[in-house]
């Protein structure tokens, strides 16, 4: 029998929809698993259509083939009309007893930077089970990491230098990183995962998927740049990660660049002394070709100052990335 936990509503939100989503899916295959049918379960998503009646009439009426019900809703805080957030909030305070009715679970999913003015959203934060999935970072993400690795393969350990790689290569998202980790269980040729394994199954393949974009950028093709941009988002790459790779691959041009004005001119030379993968460094030379020295310096400057600017929640990631591309 599948048991339900008081309060009967839960609010899951925040900018790591990675793990805010496999929560949302325990939730919802734990009773799946528990009901012969799954008939009780409703599922919105506002990203999709406008659902507002669909959700409500879920909410209010009794599913005569299966008491117990799931109701899960998505996006609707960032999607749904003002007056139909106003409605639904209205409905919540009225009824009080959703919340300890044994019968019905709500969840609430909201997969972007949360609006805390927005009034459902403060209302569900102090009634509901809520729980926010910041991005982690730091040692907090050192531990996710290490946690994934022993739920795969228990068996399997990772050496410091190769979790410090593995993290700043996929921007410290944790899709990615989810990602990275299974593909480098999947071909450890022993108990331990190195920093050369994170170099060679991780970065050059990283790396393939940025350089297009750079190129476009170094090309001054705006609308190029902008649909690989675009075309990122849609595969699901995370913003954040997309920016920290182009930061990265920036890094490597003004390692190679410092090589070349240093009288380093040879493909493996540069590799060995700029400790970059040697196919990194062949792109980087062309790349190079779009970005003379006084335009590359300039062009970091540009994204150091959109990093802090981001971190400090002066301006959206999208929204800076785009303006990034715009003004380059």
């Amino acid at each position: 029998m599948f048991l339900f936990f008081k309060p009967m509503i839960y609010f899951f939100y925040g900018e790591d929809d990675f793990r805010s989503k496999e929560k949302l899916f325990a939730f919802k295959n734990k009773f799946l698993d528990s009901q012969s049918a799954a008939s009780g379960l409703s599922d919105f998503d506002f990203e999709d259509k406008d659902c507002f009646l669909e959700f409500m009439n879920a909410v209010k009426t009794p599913n005569m083939l299966a008491p117990k019900r799931l109701v899960i809703v998505r996006s609707l805080i960032e999607m749904s009309k003002t007056e139909e957030q106003e409605e639904l909030l209205e409905y919540l305070k009225k009824e009080r007893d959703i919340a300890i009715d044994n019968d019905l679970m709500i969840v609430f999913w909201e997969g972007k930077k949360a609006n805390l003015k927005n009034k459902l959203f403060k209302w569900l934060k102090k009634n509901s089970k809520s729980q926010e999935f910041e991005r982690l970072s730091g040692s907090k993400l050192e531990q996710w990491v290490l946690k994934r690795i022993a739920d795969v393969d228990e068996k399997i350990k990772i050496e410091k230098d190769a979790l410090t790689k593995l993290i700043v290569y996929t921007g410290g998202s944790t899709r990615v990183l989810s990602n990275e980790i299974m593909k480098l269980i999947n071909n450890s040729t022993g108990e331990k995962i190195t920093s050369q394994d994170v170099d060679d199954l991780v970065r050059a393949d990283l790396d393939v998927k940025i350089f297009d974009t750079i190129d476009a950028l170094g090309d001054g093709r705006k609308e190029t740049s902008l649909e690989l941009f675009h075309r990122h988002l849609e595969k699901g790459d995370d913003p954040f990660y997309i920016f920290s790779m182009i930061v990265y691959q920036f890094r490597n041009l003004i390692k190679v660049d410092d090589c070349l004005r240093n009288g380093i001119s040879d493909e493996a030379a540069i590799a060995k002394e700029a400790g970059l993968h040697p196919y990194v460094v062949k792109k980087s030379l062309r790349q190079l070709r779009n970005f003379p020295h006084e335009k590359l310096i300039k062009t970091y400057q540009k994204l150091a100052q959109t990093d802090i600017l981001v971190k400090t929640g002066k301006i959206d990631i999208r929204l800076a990335m785009e303006k990034l591309i715009v003004e380059m």
